[in-house]
Order: C-alpha cells, then structure tokens, then sequence
C-alpha cells in the first residue's frame, strides 16, 4: 500500500513538474538568445530517446533549483537583492541544462512543443517518474 502511495506521489510530482514546464517553458530561460526561434517554434520537431531523457534530468534538476531559490527569496525585500538572486536562479538554470548535455534552445524547444504535443508530454512524463524512482 506504502508502496502503491509513493508511486502515485511521483505520479503526481512528474505531472506537476510537466505542468509547470508546459505552462512557463521555464521563465528563467526565457531570456534574449536561449529562447527558441519563431520559425522552430512554430514547427513540430521529433527528439531522439536521449535528447528526451537529457530533458527530464534537467527539467528534474530545474525543479529543484526553483524549489530552493524561491524559498530564499521568500523572504527578500530589497528588490535589488531580488533581481540579483534571481539573476544566480538564471545562471544555476542553464548551467543545470548544459550539464545534462542540452542547450537551452533545445529544452525551450522540447518545453514548449510539450503544450501541443500531449504524446510528447506523456512521454517526458514517464520518463521523469522512471528516474525519480531510481
């Protein structure tokens, strides 16, 4: 039963995460030269096993970035303080992608076909339960 519970939490963390992805494509890397260009924007593009599962590890490193900056600016009120973490959030964020072996066009790129590709979703989904269980 434990078991059957902690399956479903990840079940429900991953399409959390994948939520959060599909809604933002991640702000953070929405910034002038890591977006991705109109024109691959507007094209469906296929992703080989690897490229996908070089996404989930980061979307799942992304996740946890998020989670640790957000609760540090939680109580920032100087607004200069604010925009400097936020700029370290940032650079965390693309070195956390180009770790996993991505560029940051490439995620944007598989974030955002996330939003009208529900198969792709399942899939990036899957894949990211399947290394949270690991």
């Amino acid at each position: 039963m434990e078991n059957t519970f902690r399956k479903s939490r990840k079940v429900l963390f991953a399409g959390a995460l994948i939520a959060s992805l599909a809604l933002a494509a991640t702000p953070a890397l929405a910034q002038p030269g890591y977006g991705a260009a109109p024109a691959e924007q507007a094209t469906s593009q296929q992703f080989d096993a690897q490229t996908l599962d070089q996404f989930a590890e980061a979307a799942i490193a992304l996740s946890e970035i998020q989670e640790e900056f957000a609760e540090q600016l939680h109580g920032v009120q100087d607004q200069e303080q604010a925009m400097a973490m936020q700029e370290q959030i940032n650079e965390k964020m693309v070195q956390s992608v180009q770790e996993q072996g991505l560029e940051v066009q490439t995620y944007n790129a598989i974030a955002n076909q996330m939003n009208a590709d529900p198969q792709l979703q399942a899939q990036v989904q899957q894949l990211i339960v399947e290394k949270m269980d690991n």
